[in-house]
Protein backbone atom coordinates (compact mmCIF):
# COMPACT_ATOMS: atom_id res chain seq x y z
CA UNK A 1 0.00 0.00 0.00
CA UNK A 2 2.37 2.54 0.90
CA UNK A 3 4.41 2.94 -2.67
CA UNK A 4 1.06 3.18 -4.30
CA UNK A 5 -0.22 5.33 -1.74
CA UNK A 6 2.90 7.72 -1.78
CA UNK A 7 2.07 8.13 -6.28
CA UNK A 8 -0.68 10.23 -4.55
CA UNK A 9 1.24 12.63 -2.24
CA UNK A 10 3.37 12.71 -5.53
CA UNK A 11 0.55 13.85 -7.52
CA UNK A 12 -0.34 16.35 -4.97
CA UNK A 13 3.14 17.78 -5.03
CA UNK A 14 3.68 18.34 -8.44
CA UNK A 15 0.60 20.12 -8.68
CA UNK A 16 0.97 22.59 -6.31
CA UNK A 17 3.93 23.60 -7.58
CA UNK A 18 1.98 24.82 -10.99
CA UNK A 19 2.13 28.23 -11.81
CA UNK A 20 -1.86 28.63 -12.46
CA UNK A 21 -4.03 27.65 -9.73
CA UNK A 22 -6.79 26.63 -11.98
CA UNK A 23 -3.83 23.77 -13.59
CA UNK A 24 -3.24 22.42 -9.62
CA UNK A 25 -6.76 22.15 -9.61
CA UNK A 26 -6.95 20.09 -12.75
CA UNK A 27 -4.10 18.06 -11.96
CA UNK A 28 -5.39 16.57 -8.63
CA UNK A 29 -8.38 15.48 -9.81
CA UNK A 30 -7.22 13.98 -13.71
CA UNK A 31 -3.91 13.12 -12.15
CA UNK A 32 -5.55 11.15 -9.22
CA UNK A 33 -8.31 9.15 -11.61
CA UNK A 34 -5.30 8.49 -13.65
CA UNK A 35 -3.61 6.78 -10.61
CA UNK A 36 -7.27 5.33 -9.46
CA UNK A 37 -7.59 3.43 -12.61
CA UNK A 38 -4.54 1.87 -13.37
CA UNK A 39 -5.07 -1.88 -14.47
CA UNK A 40 -5.62 -4.20 -11.99
CA UNK A 41 -3.01 -6.45 -12.98
CA UNK A 42 0.05 -3.79 -12.49
CA UNK A 43 -1.72 -1.69 -9.42
CA UNK A 44 -4.26 -2.40 -6.94
CA UNK A 45 -6.39 0.35 -7.45
CA UNK A 46 -7.17 3.06 -4.90
CA UNK A 47 -6.36 1.99 -1.58
CA UNK A 48 -6.37 4.53 0.18
CA UNK A 49 -10.10 4.67 -0.07
CA UNK A 50 -10.93 0.78 0.01
CA UNK A 51 -8.50 -0.20 2.87
CA UNK A 52 -9.74 -1.57 6.12
CA UNK A 53 -10.24 1.40 8.58
CA UNK A 54 -11.34 0.21 11.64
CA UNK A 55 -9.98 0.31 15.07
CA UNK A 56 -7.77 -3.28 15.12
CA UNK A 57 -4.36 -3.09 15.82
CA UNK A 58 -3.71 -4.89 12.65
CA UNK A 59 -5.34 -1.64 10.60
CA UNK A 60 -3.91 1.01 13.06
CA UNK A 61 -0.61 1.52 11.24
CA UNK A 62 -2.32 2.08 8.06
CA UNK A 63 -5.30 4.23 9.20
CA UNK A 64 -2.31 6.37 10.72
CA UNK A 65 -1.01 6.69 7.49
CA UNK A 66 -4.16 7.30 5.20
CA UNK A 67 -4.80 10.22 8.04
CA UNK A 68 -1.30 11.81 7.57
CA UNK A 69 -1.76 11.89 3.64
CA UNK A 70 -4.64 12.76 3.67
CA UNK A 71 -3.89 15.84 6.22
CA UNK A 72 -0.20 16.41 4.00
CA UNK A 73 -2.28 16.77 0.94
CA UNK A 74 -4.69 18.82 2.29
CA UNK A 75 -2.01 21.32 3.57
CA UNK A 76 -0.70 21.53 0.21
CA UNK A 77 -3.67 22.66 -1.49
CA UNK A 78 -4.34 24.62 1.54
CA UNK A 79 -0.84 26.87 1.30
CA UNK A 80 -1.37 26.96 -2.70
CA UNK A 81 -4.89 27.98 -2.50
CA UNK A 82 -3.83 30.83 0.01
CA UNK A 83 -0.59 31.93 -2.04
CA UNK A 84 -2.96 32.08 -5.27
CA UNK A 85 -5.49 34.61 -3.00
CA UNK A 86 -2.38 36.84 -1.44
CA UNK A 87 -1.68 36.96 -5.16
CA UNK A 88 -4.57 37.97 -6.46
CA UNK A 89 -4.76 34.77 -8.69
CA UNK A 90 -8.36 34.02 -6.83
CA UNK A 91 -10.82 36.65 -5.78
CA UNK A 92 -9.62 38.05 -1.97
CA UNK A 93 -12.91 36.99 -0.82
CA UNK A 94 -12.03 33.32 -2.11
CA UNK A 95 -12.39 30.49 1.53
CA UNK A 96 -9.04 28.92 0.99
CA UNK A 97 -10.45 26.49 3.40
CA UNK A 98 -13.72 25.50 2.01
CA UNK A 99 -12.26 25.48 -1.53
CA UNK A 100 -10.02 23.11 -0.11
CA UNK A 101 -12.71 20.95 1.41
CA UNK A 102 -14.42 21.36 -1.75
CA UNK A 103 -11.66 19.94 -3.82
CA UNK A 104 -11.15 17.22 -1.49
CA UNK A 105 -14.35 15.86 -1.28
CA UNK A 106 -14.49 15.49 -4.84
CA UNK A 107 -11.16 13.82 -4.65
CA UNK A 108 -12.50 11.56 -2.05
CA UNK A 109 -15.19 10.76 -4.24
CA UNK A 110 -13.70 9.87 -7.15
CA UNK A 111 -11.35 7.71 -5.02
CA UNK A 112 -14.68 5.47 -4.11
CA UNK A 113 -16.01 5.58 -7.76
CA UNK A 114 -13.01 4.31 -8.73
CA UNK A 115 -13.18 0.79 -6.29
CA UNK A 116 -17.34 0.20 -7.81
CA UNK A 117 -15.93 0.05 -11.33
CA UNK A 118 -16.55 2.91 -12.45
CA UNK A 119 -15.13 3.45 -15.95
CA UNK A 120 -12.28 5.84 -16.20
CA UNK A 121 -13.91 7.96 -19.16
CA UNK A 122 -16.70 8.37 -16.65
CA UNK A 123 -14.58 9.70 -13.77
CA UNK A 124 -12.35 11.97 -16.11
CA UNK A 125 -15.61 13.59 -17.00
CA UNK A 126 -17.12 14.47 -13.92
CA UNK A 127 -13.33 15.24 -12.69
CA UNK A 128 -13.52 17.80 -15.65
CA UNK A 129 -16.95 18.96 -15.25
CA UNK A 130 -16.22 19.71 -11.57
CA UNK A 131 -13.02 21.65 -12.55
CA UNK A 132 -15.40 23.61 -14.98
CA UNK A 133 -17.60 24.51 -12.26
CA UNK A 134 -14.90 25.66 -9.59
CA UNK A 135 -13.38 27.78 -11.95
CA UNK A 136 -16.38 29.42 -13.57
CA UNK A 137 -16.85 30.15 -9.92
CA UNK A 138 -13.86 31.76 -9.28
CA UNK A 139 -14.08 33.53 -12.47
CA UNK A 140 -17.20 35.38 -12.11
CA UNK A 141 -18.13 38.83 -11.27
CA UNK A 142 -20.05 37.77 -8.49
CA UNK A 143 -17.77 35.39 -6.64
Amino acid sequence: MWTYAERYREIYQQAVAEQDVKTVFERILTDSVHEFTQPSDTHPGCLISSAVMTDSTSTLDTSAYAAELHSSNEQALLVRIERAIRDGELAAGTNAVVLTGLIQSVWHRLSVRSNVDTAREGLLATAQLAHQLICRQLTSPTS
